[in-house]
């Protein structure tokens, strides 16, 4: 009998990548820090102590003063300072190696491409050159893109976060298991710490990826969280990394994710987790969830998508009431949220936007 499959969507034909092996002891995690330097000591004490810990740490100083712990100095990391307060896609692009400058190269691809095709500079060099990244700098319009360092892989995780002890022999599994077509993988977030709201965090998975079925029938991410999750250095770097467009924690995440989705598939690893620490406290946790409505309503302009305010929902766990109170703030506040970024004055126009189509 023939077996039933189905084909999976085609990514499109004019990008095509295949990744790198994951190889635990050769990844580089990323952090930003913004006010919150004993979080980072938290974190770090956590990817230190990993079975097999990341063979570099670098530390995006988003914070807008010059104040840097004595502690530090202890730990083995590169430390990335700049003007900070610029918000987390420019923290982690500004750690991962972006120089914030475009160089001669993007000059002259703007000006051949102007000419040529009447087009602009490239998504992918807009936040700025990355020194790994090789082209043929002599050929105005590149083909091949190739990343010049051994460290294939990164990840990114945020301050106050720990992690299980394999955590990255699990993402080296999870790539095994997917194939050279995986371009990302993302684990689960817990809470961390007793308490309702990290009780609710945890079970309800409000910081897991949505899902979806793969031609095997498992459930794969349609994007990463950036509190766990490892991304394919070469494809990152390609796209130019986090959009910058994105000023708070909300919406730059679930971004990347689709535009990674355009080179290759986001795998799940379930058994990489990272326990994320939530404030006990129902302002915070009002605030968290409105900055999330907000960042769906710029992530649902900035691909077209149908809309993504919020819904009042059921929560998994009926037997627990405060679970059904926090999930009915969590909804009002993303509903406030999205309402707030929503700019009347866009409607009834059509815009054309871009005539780039990388």
């Amino acid at each position: 009998m023939t077996a039933i499959y189905k084909l999976p969507p085609a990514l499109p034909a004019h990008l095509r990548f295949r990744s790198r092996p994951v190889h635990a002891r050769k990844i580089r995690a990323v952090i930003p820090t913004y006010k919150d330097w004993e979080g980072l000591r938290v974190t770090l004490d956590s990817l230190l102590n990993l079975k097999t810990p990341p063979a570099r740490i670098s530390v995006a100083n988003d914070n807008p003063d010059d104040f840097v712990p004595e502690w530090l100095k202890d730990y083995p990391v590169q430390l990335v300072n700049y003007p900070g307060n610029c918000g987390p896609a420019e923290a982690r692009n500004r750690a991962f190696g972006f120089t914030g400058e475009l160089g001669d190269f993007a000059h002259i691809w703007s000006v051949a491409a102007a000419i040529k095709h009447r087009k602009g500079i490239p998504s992918y060099w807009r936040s700025g050159h990355v020194e790994p990244l090789t082209y043929d700098d002599k050929n105005p319009e590149p083909r091949e893109f190739r990343w010049n360092s051994e460290l294939d892989w990164v990840y990114f995780t945020d301050c106050g976060c720990t992690h299980s002890p394999d955590l990255f022999l699990e993402f080296e599994k999870a790539w095994g298991e997917c194939g050279d077509c995986c371009v990302a993988i993302s684990g689960p977030i817990t809470g961390s710490g007793e308490g309702p709201i990290n009780d609710y965090m945890t079970h309800q998975g409000v910081l897991n990826p949505p899902l979806e079925q793969n031609i095997h029938g498992v459930h794969i991410p349609q994007a990463i969280i950036t509190a766990n999750a490892l991304v394919a250095a070469l494809p990152f770097a390609f796209l130019g990394g986090f959009n910058t467009e994105f000023k708070e924690a909300a919406g730059e995440d679930l971004d990347i994710g689709i535009r990674l989705r355009q080179l290759g598939v986001i795998a799940w690893a379930p058994q990489a987790i990272a326990a994320h620490r939530f404030d006990e406290s129902e302002s915070d946790f009002y605030k968290r969830f409105r900055r999330y409505g907000r960042g769906n309503r710029r992530l649902e302009l900035m691909h077209n998508l149908p809309c993504l305010r919020a819904r009042p929902f059921k929560p998994d766990q009926d037997h627990k009431p405060d679970h059904h109170r926090l999930a009915k703030i969590a909804c009002e506040a993303m509903q406030a949220g999205y309402d707030e970024a929503v700019n009347v004055k866009e409607r009834g126009v059509l815009r054309v936007l871009s005539d780039d189509p990388v």
